[in-house]
């Protein structure tokens, strides 16, 4: 089989979630069919790309202006019936150098990643596929409800009401969708009956996160995440105001670390003696391990968090709001503690903290679950057999 990847920018280095997912299926994929790649990016992108898997071809442009100018892109979007989010990766030069690779060779599927890079019109008999990651449009409807009054949320109501109409444009012109939950493929199903879509979910390296030998700490909590990404930097800092002084009131001693590239300031300008913020580090394993308790405070967001999986494999009992849990499967007092009110989240932390035989027992569980069903290798065979039956079909 020859696959074409379209890419809105490069998998590597793979320190985020959505750059983690595009490269574990380009691996996957590669492994097992003729791949080539069309992204943004640079020579430096490709020679990374180029080391790291046995692809075809690899095609790099530079990144459209508004990607460049973020500011300057919003303020432009704001006057167009398209989103931002959409305008920021599509232009002529990619949509003419997609359908060139096109008319060049051919390909049996063209995979789109994110539903921003799917507005093109391809000229191919070959099967479009998307993976939407997200639902977008959903993402940008929670951030707007839990925004304050402001021209940010605004901005956020401007951003649903078109990346609606956009995604679902997009999902029209693409023979199968891919998601990454249930929960958002019966989203899309919801608003275009008889949609064709596969759920193939985020999830783990096993052999890179794999459980410590080494005791965590009593009373140390972790989040890791980019730290630019809304939900994040948003969940972070309701934790640190409504949540993490309950906790301190209870346990003065209490250490959280916050683990991600660019955050933003208000999240640098909390950093005490009871609360580190990292910024970018080449390996977050070490500051999971040291922890006792995985926290995830997230208010918005969509698809499913690598996080969580991350933290099942490396065996670290997980607190977590349902929106940050979605589409895994954590079941409440199981695998993991679920609570979304600052004062359950505060009492679910206290309590874990207080009970190493809970710790152990949701981590174990947790661990089982993410071996069985979370494993990139597994999940790279569902998205092959979605593509072997919309190919029959």
């Amino acid at each position: 089989m020859k696959v074409l990847f379209a890419l809105p920018f490069p998998p590597l280095p793979a320190d985020f979630g959505g750059a983690i997912r595009m490269f574990q299926l380009l691996k996957h994929v590669a492994l097992h069919h003729e791949v080539s790649v069309l992204s943004y990016g640079n020579a430096e992108d490709k020679q990374r790309l180029q080391e790291a898997l046995p692809l075809k071809e690899i095609h790099m442009l530079p990144y459209a202006w508004k990607h460049r100018h973020r500011r300057l892109g919003q303020l432009y979007s704001s006057f167009t019936r398209h989103s931002f989010f959409q305008q920021s990766v599509t232009n002529s030069r990619y949509e003419r150098a997609l359908n060139g690779l096109l008319a060049k060779q051919h390909f049996d599927v063209v995979h789109t990643e994110f539903s921003h890079l799917g507005p093109f019109k391809l000229h191919t008999k070959a099967l479009k596929v998307l993976d939407a990651h997200n639902v977008e449009w959903d993402n940008f409807r929670r951030m707007y409800e839990a925004s304050a009054w402001g021209l940010k949320k605004l901005h956020y109501w401007a951003e649903y009401k078109k990346q609606r109409a956009d995604e679902l444009k997009t999902c029209l012109a693409h023979d199968g969708i891919v998601s990454t939950s249930a929960r958002d493929l019966e989203l899309f199903s919801q608003c275009l009956p008889g949609l064709r879509g596969a759920v193939v979910p985020n999830g783990v390296d096993l052999e890179y996160f794999r459980p410590s030998p080494t005791e965590p700490k009593p009373l140390h909590f972790v989040f890791t995440g980019m730290m630019a990404y809304v939900p994040n930097h948003d969940g972070i800092g309701w934790f640190l105001d409504s949540i993490w002084p309950r906790i301190l009131q209870k346990h003065p001693k209490a250490r959280f670390s916050i683990v991600g590239k660019n955050p933003p300031p208000h999240v640098l300008a909390r950093q005490s003696e009871n609360v580190r913020v990292t910024g970018t580090v080449e390996d977050i394993r070490p500051y999971v391990e040291e922890a006792s308790i995985y926290v995830v405070p997230l208010r918005m967001g969509g698809g499913t968090r690598l996080k969580i999986a991350e933290a099942m494999a490396m065996k670290r009992p997980l607190v977590t709001t349902r929106i940050g849990c979605e589409g895994i499967g954590l079941v409440h007092e199981k695998t993991a503690l679920l609570e979304d009110s600052p004062e359950g989240f505060a009492q679910a932390c206290i309590r874990l903290a207080e009970n190493t035989a809970l710790q152990k027992q949701l981590a174990e569980a947790a661990f089982h679950m993410a071996v069985e069903k979370l494993g990139w290798q597994a999940i790279g065979q569902t998205l092959l057999a979605a593509y072997e039956a919309w190919l029959r079909a």
